[in-house]
């Protein structure tokens, strides 16, 4: 295993190898409170429970009437009291008027609603249009005009946000079926990332991807073993794979005599999916599965890792957790020329700044698959294909760094 590059797959085999498994994971759900639904992902369509308005109420502070008679009225309509959002109003007394509240409801016979300020009172304690008439049906809320009982408010797979919350809100409803998060356990290695090493290095990898992961919706935790004893690795991975649905390792994946991850994996019984994709940065990626459990080996060059979990692994946790697995891309023309290594996909992290016409790509000066910082200078990364070089003045299609795009 360790030093078998010699069937690496396409970059397109491997996200479509990715899918598959995706396919054959089973959704598990659960009922959370509607407060702490945010970030989880709808396990089923929710419909509408009433419609909204309920019934047609006033969109302002003022006064209710019948556009007739107050159009024939010509000293105003005396005033019948006051209604607010709460109270079920009596039929609007002919040839009076309503003092209405915002979402009160519209009384039967009242089909006109004025601003308080747009009206006048006489002397004899009636209510005229300070100025101009408003049309017949103004300022009224109809009922429905939103949506309608049974209408679908929410879709499966949608991931869940304060908008959402509001939504959901507004119908009574205090808790909501979401996706069950999956379970990530991410296991850095090494012996570098021992507290007494000779030359010790700090693990930047398992917390960026703790991080990066958790935007999906997945439950993650986090685990080490500095070291580079096999049987070490071995029993961390048997035991944290055994209560979690996705491994996630970071390094020891190479060909060095130290590189165990995939040889322990294999020892516990894992099957490979694909080892190693034609792709830089990220060669060595490779996917393991055991049963229904899947195991993403990362490179462990922070570079290499962000973009293979970002490239391959979110779109399978995106999958497994009923949402979309693609994520959206956005056009932007190129600024700068890449040609790259025959035979190989290439991603690039980039900067998008915007200008009149749209983005514009620019390309980062970068020290490769183990750079950290250029990342937060990225806003997207950029894939190139092969058979695909860039030219300056060319649309690409980029992937944005953040949830909520560039």
């Amino acid at each position: 295993m360790r030093n078998s590059f010699t069937s690496m797959v396409a970059c397109d085999t491997a996200l479509r190898l990715i899918a598959e498994c995706a396919k054959n994971a089973s959704l598990q759900s659960i009922r959370v409170p509607l407060a702490e639904a945010a970030g989880h992902i709808a396990a089923e369509d929710v419909r509408a429970v009433t419609a909204r308005p309920e019934a047609d109420i006033s969109a302002m502070d003022g006064y209710a009437f019948d556009h007739a008679a107050m159009q024939a009225a010509q000293a105003g309509l005396p005033v019948a009291g006051q209604t607010a959002a709460g109270d079920i109003p009596l039929p609007l007394p002919t040839g009076q008027a309503l003092g209405i509240l915002t979402g009160a409801r519209i009384p039967q016979g009242a089909d006109c609603v004025m601003a308080k300020e747009r009206m006048r009172l006489t002397e004899t304690g009636c209510v005229m249009p300070a100025k101009v008439l408003a049309d017949k049906g103004a300022n009224i809320r109809r009922a429905g005009e939103e949506f309608s009982k049974g209408e679908i408010l929410l879709t499966r797979g949608t991931r869940l946000d304060w908008r959402h919350i509001a939504l959901l809100a507004c119908q009574g409803i205090a808790d909501v079926t979401v996706v069950r998060p999956v379970r990530v356990a991410v296991v850095s290695n090494g012996a570098e990332l021992a507290a007494d090493a000779s030359d010790a290095r700090a693990d930047s990898n398992s917390p960026m991807l703790a991080a990066l992961l958790r935007e999906t919706g997945a439950e993650v935790t986090l685990h080490s073993v500095p070291s580079d004893n096999e049987q070490k690795l071995s029993e961390t991975l048997a035991q944290v794979w055994a209560d979690a649905d996705v491994l996630v390792t970071t390094g020891g994946i190479s060909v060095g005599q130290t590189d165990n991850v995939l040889d322990a994996l294999s020892s516990l019984g894992a099957q490979t999916v694909f080892r190693g994709v034609t792709i830089r940065p990220g060669k060595p990626l490779t996917v393991m599965t055991q049963g229904t459990r899947k195991a993403f080996c990362l490179p462990g060059n922070p570079g290499a890792s962000a973009i293979c979990a970002l490239v391959f692994l979110l779109p399978y946790l995106r999958a497994v957790m009923g949402a979309s697995a693609s994520a959206p891309i956005v056009p932007a023309v190129a600024d700068f020329a890449f040609t790259p290594v025959a035979g190989t996909t290439h991603f690039i992290p980039v900067a998008c700044h915007p200008e009149p016409q749209g983005w514009r790509l620019s390309a980062l000066p970068t020290v490769g698959a183990s750079d950290i910082i250029v990342f937060s200078r990225a806003s997207a990364l950029l894939r190139v294909d092969p058979e695909a070089p860039v030219e300056p003045g060319q649309t690409r299609w980029v992937l944005p760094l953040q949830l909520n795009g560039i």
